[in-house]
C-alpha cells in the first residue's frame, strides 16, 4: 500500500532541464511536489510574486545568475523560505561561504539520497517554527501598541472630563438662567436666539461627551470582572469608531429589538464588535456603499439569552475557510494586513462571558456572525436599571465639594446652592483641617485623585476620626483609574458619580441623599 506523500512546492532555479528532471527524480521519492523551473533574476522574482513557495532548490552558478543573488533577491522581496543549494561544481571552500551568507544547506548533484529529503523536511519545519515565532512576536507588538494607545486613551479622556465637566454645568447654569430671566421680565421672544445658541453648545458638549465615553470603553481594562453592560451604547460606541471604514463600503442599517443589559465586561465587548465590524467592513469593496449593506440586530430568545449580528453584503467565504476562522493565526488578509489573531480572540472573550460567537457565509452573497451573550443577573441588573427621577430638595442641607480644579469646585457650587448650602475646598487637607475643626456636612462630594492627599486617603483618615462623615463621601472619578483605586472603588459601599456629568442628575443624586 503506497504511503501518502506529502505536497512540497518546489522553486527550482536551475539553467539544465535535464539537472532539473534529475533532481525531481529524486525529490518526488518522499514528496508529491509542484514546481517551477526559473534561471534568470526576473523570472524568479515573477515566480515569488505569482504563488508561494515552501524550499527553494538553487544551483550555484549559471551563465546569467547564480546562488548568492538569488538569496539576496530572495530577502530583499521580504522572503524567509528554505534555501538549499544544489550544484555539481561547489567546492568545501564555497559551501562554508554560502552557509555563512544565509544558505541553508548544499548538496552535490551526482550525491543526492535520501539525505536531501530530509534536509528540505528539516527546513520546513524549521522555517514553520520560524513563522509561529515571528507571528507570535509581531502579535506581542500589536498588543503592546494597543495598550500603549489605550492608555494614552484612557489619560486624555480623564484630562478632557475635567474641563468639559466644567462646561457642561456652566452652560446648563447659563440656559436656566436666561430662561428665567427671559420669562422675568417678559422677554421670551427677545431671547430665543440665545438661548437656541446656548442649546448648540450644549448639543455639541454632548457630542463631545459621547466622544470621551467611547475612549473609555476602548481604553483598557485594569481587570476582566463582569457586570451589567449596555449593549447598545457598546455598539454605538462601536459605530462610531469604525465609521470611517464603514461609510466608504456599505450603508449601515441598525434592527435593534429588544436589548437588556448583558453579563459581560465593557471595554472587552467592545473589543468584540469593533474587530467584528471592522472586518465587515473590510470584506467589501470601496466605493461602492450604495450597493452594500451592513447590518446590526438585536434579539431575545426570552429572558437568558440576547443575540447580535453583524451581517455584511460581501464576497462571503467557501466552508474550508469558515472550518478554520476561529484558528489562530489563520487570515484570509493580505500579507501584513491581518494577524490572524482577531477572530480567535473573540471567541475567548465571549465564551469567557459564557456566551458563544458562530458564522454563517453564502459565498457570492454575504457573512453574519452571530454573539450570544448571557442576559444580566436580577439582582445587578434591578441596581443597573435604577435611574433615580428629578428629586427635589426635601430640606436645605451642607454639602462639601473637594476637587483640586477649582474650576470644578465653582461648577458645582453654583449648580446646588439653590438648593443647599455649599462649601468648597481645593484640596483634601483642608476639607480634613475643616471636619476636625467641628464642622459636619450631609454629603462631601471628594474627586478620587488628587495631589498630596486624595479622596482615598481623607476617606481613610475620616474612617478612624469621623467615620459618620466617611460614610457621607461620593466620589467623583473622571476614569484612568489607578489599580489601587478601582480596588478601593470595589471595596467601599460609598457611591461615584463619573464626570463628565450634568447639573440635573448631580442635583437629582445630592437632592436624594439629604431628607
Amino acid at each position: 500500500m503506497e504511503t501518502t506523500r506529502e505536497p512540497l512546492r518546489a522553486l527550482l532555479i536551475e539553467d539544465s532541464e535535464r539537472d532539473a528532471e534529475l533532481l525531481l527524480r529524486e525529490v518526488r521519492r518522499s514528496f508529491d511536489v509542484t514546481f517551477g523551473r526559473v534561471e534568470t533574476s526576473e523570472a524568479m522574482r515573477a515566480a515569488l510574486e505569482k504563488q508561494a513557495w515552501d524550499v527553494i532548490l538553487c544551483d550555484y552558478s549559471m551563465p546569467r545568475f547564480d546562488a548568492l543573488s538569488a538569496l539576496s533577491l530572495m530577502r530583499g522581496m521580504g522572503f524567509d523560505l528554505p534555501f538549499i543549494i544544489v550544484s555539481g561544481t561547489v567546492g568545501e571552500e564555497v559551501a562554508v561561504e554560502a552557509m555563512r551568507a544565509g544558505v541553508h544547506d548544499y548538496f552535490l548533484k551526482g550525491k543526492l539520497g535520501p539525505r536531501l529529503a530530509a534536509a528540505i523536511e528539516r527546513e520546513r519545519k524549521e522555517a514553520a517554527l520560524r513563522a509561529e515565532r515571528d507571528r507570535m512576536q509581531e502579535q506581542l507588538l500589536i498588543s503592546d501598541r494597543m495598550a500603549s494607545m489605550g492608555i494614552l486613551a484612557a489619560g486624555v479622556a480623564h484630562e478632557i472630563n475635567n474641563p468639559l465637566a466644567c462646561v457642561m454645568a456652566n452652560l446648563e447654569l447659563a440656559a436656566r438662567a436666561v430662561a428665567q430671566q427671559a420669562e422675568r421680565l417678559g422677554l421670551s421672544a427677545e431671547f430665543s436666539e440665545v438661548r437656541e445658541e446656548l442649546h448648540d453648545a450644549r448639543e455639541a458638549t454632548e457630542r463631545i461627551r459621547n466622544i470621551v465615553r467611547d475612549l473609555k470603553i476602548f481604553s483598557p481594562s485594569q481587570e476582566d470582572k463582569t457586570g451589567p453592560v449596555d449593549v447598545l451604547r457598546v455598539m454605538e460606541s462601536t459605530l462610531r469608531m469604525a465609521w470611517n471604514e464603514v461609510r466608504h463600503r456599505a450603508r449601515l442599517v441598525k434592527n435593534y429589538g429588544k436589548t437588556p443589559l448583558v453579563q459581560a465586561n465593557e471595554p472587552r465587548l467592545g473589543q468584540v464588535f469593533l474587530n467584528l465590524v471592522v472586518n465587515a467592513a473590510q470584506a467589501i469593496e470601496e466605493g461602492r456603499a450604495e450597493y452594500n449593506e451592513i447590518r446590526i440586530s438585536t434579539s431575545t430568545d426570552g429572558a437568558e439569552r440576547l443575540t447580535v449580528e453583524i451581517a455584511d453584503t460581501g464576497p462571503g467565504m467557501a466552508p474550508d475557510v469558515l472550518g478554520r476562522l476561529f484558528t489562530p493565526f489563520f487570515t484570509t488578509k493580505p500579507v501584513g494586513v491581518g494577524t490572524g489573531l482577531g477572530l480567535s480572540i473573540c471567541h475567548r472573550i465571549v465564551a469567557g462571558f459564557g456566551g458563544s460567537i458562530d458564522v454563517k457565509s453564502v459565498v457570492g452573497v454575504g457573512t453574519t456572525f452571530r454573539v450570544v451573550l448571557p442576559v444580566a443577573r436580577t439582582d445587578a441588573l434591578e441596581e443597573a436599571q435604577h435611574v433615580a427621577l428629578d428629586v427635589g430638595a426635601r430640606r436645605r442641607g451642607r454639602v462639601l465639594v473637594v476637587d483640586d480644579e477649582p474650576m470644578i469646585a465653582r461648577a458645582v457650587q453654583r449648580t446646588l446652592s439653590a438648593d443647599h448650602e455649599v462649601l468648597a475646598v481645593e484640596s483634601a487637607a483642608e476639607a480634613l483641617r475643616q471636619i476636625i475643626a467641628g464642622a459636619h456636612f450631609d454629603v462631601i462630594l471628594c474627586d478620587l485623585m488628587m495631589p498630596q492627599m486624595t479622596g482615598m486617603e481623607l476617606h481613610a483618615v475620616l474612617s478612624q476620626v469621623a467615620r459618620e462623615q466617611a460614610g457621607r463621601m461620593i466620589f467623583v472619578t473622571g476614569g484612568a483609574f489607578t489599580i489601587a483605586a478601582r480596588a478601593f472603588l470595589d471595596e467601599i459601599p460609598n457611591q461615584r458619580l463619573e464626570k463628565p456629568f450634568d447639573a440635573m442628575h448631580l442635583r437629582t443624586l445630592i437632592n436624594d441623599r439629604i431628607r
